[in-house]
């Protein structure tokens, strides 16, 4: 009688390897088809993003154009998008009463930056009051963020009377925070005391 022979498996284990291995593929065809799908879609994103940017500065650029349109030559000075009108022609030292000739000059601004906003229904005009860096400490301005403030308000107020509508109209004081130039001397401070008249969207400073 022959010797019996000793199987390595005695269960037939292949139709369960084979199960498994299926599996297995499956879950990485699986995997794979998500992250297809997953790099589809970032891939989507970034293009919205781009796009996105690229009609941000689209309309920035085509803001920036109207505004240099309606600035008087060399009476007002524009830059990265912002009107900026000196404060020495506007007002006098420490004060945020307007100038007859700076009420003029505001006066004249507000009826073409009225057509811009209605050339662009989605913006409003920021008016930002900025001084230099030295204190002011009197019984009315306790700062300069206070003076810089109702320097701002002083020029809303005199864009809404000559016509242009006050709900698109939105004033801020910046105090002496945000100089254009370092405040060396008395020519970089006198560029520092300024207001700046520019467009932003409603959206970012107003729930409407």
């Amino acid at each position: 009688m022959r010797p019996r022979r000793l199987s390595l498996f005695p269960v037939n284990v292949w139709p369960p390897m084979v199960d498994a291995l299926t599996l297995a593929l499956a879950a990485f065809v699986v995997l794979m088809i998500v992250g297809a799908a997953a790099q589809r879609g970032l891939l989507a994103r970034l293009r919205d993003r781009d796009a996105e940017l690229s009609r941000l500065r689209q309309d920035k650029e085509r803001i920036e154009r109207r505004l240099r349109a309606i600035a008087p030559a060399g009476a007002i000075e524009v830059d990265e998008g912002k009107v900026i009108l000196q404060g020495e022609v506007l007002f006098d030292s420490g004060s945020d009463e307007l100038t007859p000739a700076g009420r003029a000059a505001i006066a004249r601004l507000a009826p073409p930056l009225g057509e811009l906003l209605h050339a662009e229904p989605s913006q409003m005009v920021l008016v930002g009051g900025h001084t230099d860096d030295v204190p002011i400490h009197n019984e009315r301005f306790p700062s300069n963020w206070e003076l810089s403030t109702a320097r701002a308000v002083a020029v809303a107020r005199v864009l809404a009377s000559s016509g242009m509508e006050p709900a698109q109209v939105v004033a801020s004081g910046f105090g002496p925070f945000h100089p254009r130039v370092p405040n060396t001397d008395e020519a970089s401070r006198r560029r520092n005391r300024r207001i700046e008249v520019l467009l932003v969207p409603i959206h970012s400073v107003s729930s409407r």
